[in-house]
């Protein structure tokens, strides 16, 4: 059953004619073979034809490959450089006799009428007609049923587990959230007395600050520090460390009551020095929540 060489290359001469033409003398044909050369229905086949260039050509794979209701195309490869090029078609026949494989156009390479010779094992094995055959499956086809089962079979599996990262993942970010609300409401507050600074009196400017400042350490700390004294706050157990966020804020308390209810002086570069200070102890406390 082995085909010559000859009648692959007589099988094949159109083709080599037809791709010189097309191409405009800017490629010419070496070399055309199969391998193996001799196949039968079923089997893995490459398709290998080779050309010289006379000048650069825009070779290309293209991003669909041909179809066909005899043959599968399973893969092109394109192998070049300055002087020549091999274009490798790896299919797989699925019934005998001389056909013609799908046009292919790889970019300026245009490849039609190539006619494979496909033999079979049982040529010449049966005599009269034959019994009905049953219809037959695609490769391929068990392992992509044997994978749908699968994936039914763990779907309820997959679905919880996604259902639980995903829950948990709204749970944190609800939490973060809601840890960070303080801080946002009482920044908010800040940018709003940062833009009245020197058109609004110090004792009602500290008035707000302090108000918006009380309500964030209820929230922190969680004591009721709005209606608690500043003396009050201060005997906290959160507010008797050293150098800690919450001793700065304190001190931010205390110079507001004497500003309020003791006249002390207050111009607007120091209005904006106890901003500054809030807002970078507010950050470092906010720093340590998130590594707790």
């Amino acid at each position: 059953m082995m085909i010559p060489l000859i009648r692959v290359r007589i099988l094949l001469l159109p083709l080599a004619l037809l791709i010189c033409g097309s191409l405009s003398a800017q490629a010419v044909l070496t070399d055309i073979r199969f391998i193996p050369p001799t196949f039968f229905v079923g089997d893995h086949v490459e398709l290998s034809i080779s050309f010289d260039l006379d000048g650069p050509m825009a070779i290309e794979v293209p991003e669909t490959l041909p179809e066909s209701d005899w043959v599968e195309i399973r893969d092109i490869f394109v192998e070049t450089d300055d002087q020549s090029v091999t274009v490798i078609i790896a299919f797989t026949p699925f019934a005998a006799g001389t056909r013609t494989l799908p046009p292919m156009e790889l970019g300026a390479l245009l490849l039609k009428d190539i006619k494979v010779p496909t033999y079979s094992i049982l040529q010449n094995t049966h005599d009269g007609v034959r019994s009905l055959r049953g219809q037959l499956l695609m490769p391929g086809t068990r392992l992509a049923v044997a994978l749908i089962l699968s994936l039914m079979a763990m779907a309820p599996f997959l679905g919880y587990g996604l259902f639980r990262i995903l829950w948990n993942w709204f749970k944190k970010s609800r939490q973060l959230y809601r840890t960070g609300r303080p801080a946002r409401r009482l920044r908010r507050l800040m940018k709003n007395l940062n833009a009245v600074v020197g058109s609004k009196t110090a004792s009602l400017w500290y008035y707000e600050l302090t108000e918006g400042l009380r309500t964030y350490l209820s929230a922190r700390v969680g004591h009721d520090c709005q209606s608690a004294t500043t003396v009050e706050i201060s005997e906290m157990p959160e507010f008797l460390g050293k150098d800690t966020p919450q001793l700065r804020l304190l001190d931010v308390l205390q110079e507001g009551d004497m500003v309020k209810f003791a006249g002390r002086f207050a111009d607007d570069r120091s209005l904006h020095k106890t901003l500054d200070k809030v807002n970078s102890a507010v950050q470092e406390w906010e720093k340590i929540n998130a590594q707790l």
